[in-house]
């Protein structure tokens, strides 16, 4: 389990032991936490067949766990584009049957945000009135998308991020290099930016807000950039980022920059002024929210996107001159 989530796990685990541990569990937090894994090491605890030291690994329970069958075991993946009302149906009939090692009966549903009003209601009796020893976990990074209904009938536990120092610690423990600036595009989670650092999607960044700072001398590489840009969605909050620094450090302030590895070409952005950044921010904020607009061909994505940087060449243009 990672260490991040060992605290957590405690307090789930001494409310087990004291009867307190709810039936219906809502566990969220953003991407990248681990939730599953969570949950999964407590369902674990829970199913185990001895009270102390659970998960003893040893038990039938632990072993059938862990080869992957263990019958009072249910995981509902949520992998699809929604999870519909007769996949919770059946899951309830699951649950209300007798737990077939004659204990608990676990069920885990993962991305709970993605069923559909029906399925959500559907769900409400089995959490109002649980068969037995039963225990449903619903996973969320979302679950402001959950009906108040179904968050009202459950002991909600929020996940929160952990300390910068543990996720660097971390990652280097992974054989992985981060810093500040990583956590900040990655929001803090841990499993983000393992996943981040693996793609070697930094060298990119660097290279790329090397290539934007240095456009309005070498407009020849728009095209190269343009398509560098709209090749995947993290390269707008890069953009956000760097521009947000150089904002900050023409206005004097500088401290706390989203990506201090990139401070020299901040302070080379900050030459612009405090208008001409803001300008550029607010332009890309609204070009990135019509880029995103659903049903937008990429022509026009494109298009916009190229206005916007031939806009920002011929102000850098004019401030060299």
């Amino acid at each position: 389990m990672y260490p991040w989530l060992v605290p957590p796990y405690h307090r789930l685990q001494q409310q087990l032991q004291r009867g307190q541990l709810a039936h219906g569990l809502l566990l969220s937090g953003i991407q990248g936490m681990g939730k599953r894994v969570l949950a999964d090491h407590l369902a674990k605890t829970i199913l185990c067949q001895h009270a102390i030291n659970a998960p003893c690994k040893q038990c039938h329970a632990c072993q059938l766990h862990r080869a992957g069958n263990h019958p009072d075991y249910h995981l509902l993946s949520g992998q699809g584009a929604n999870i519909g009302v007769d996949t919770i149906r059946s899951l309830s009939r699951v649950l209300a049957e007798s737990a077939r090692l004659g204990g608990a009966k676990v069920a885990l549903l993962d991305h709970a945000d993605k069923m559909t009003e029906a399925a959500a209601n559907a769900l409400l009796k089995t959490l109002e009135e649980p068969a037995g020893q039963a225990c449903l976990i619903l996973i969320t990074h979302q679950p402001e998308r959950l009906l108040p209904t179904i968050r009202s009938r459950c002991q909600q536990w929020a996940l929160g991020l952990p300390a910068a120092d543990q996720v660097l610690t971390w990652l280097a423990e992974q054989g992985l290099e981060a810093n500040t600036a990583i956590l900040n595009i990655n929001q803090g989670s841990p499993l983000q930016c393992r996943d981040y650092l693996n793609s070697e999607a930094d060298n990119q960044r660097l290279s790329l807000l090397q290539d934007f700072v240095a456009l309005p001398a070498q407009p020849q590489r728009l095209p190269q950039l343009q398509s560098a840009i709209l090749a995947q969605p993290v390269t707008w909050l890069w953009l956000h980022f760097l521009l947000q620094d150089a904002l900050q450090l023409a206005q004097g302030l500088s401290h706390w920059l989203k990506m201090e590895d990139c401070r020299a070409l901040s302070r080379q952005l900050s030459a612009r002024g405090g208008h001409q950044l803001l300008a550029a921010i607010t332009g890309l904020r609204r070009l990135e929210q019509g880029v995103n607009l659903p049903g937008g061909r990429p022509l026009n994505r494109s298009l916009q996107l190229g206005q916007w940087l031939n806009q920002w060449i011929t102000r850098g243009e004019k401030l060299a001159g």
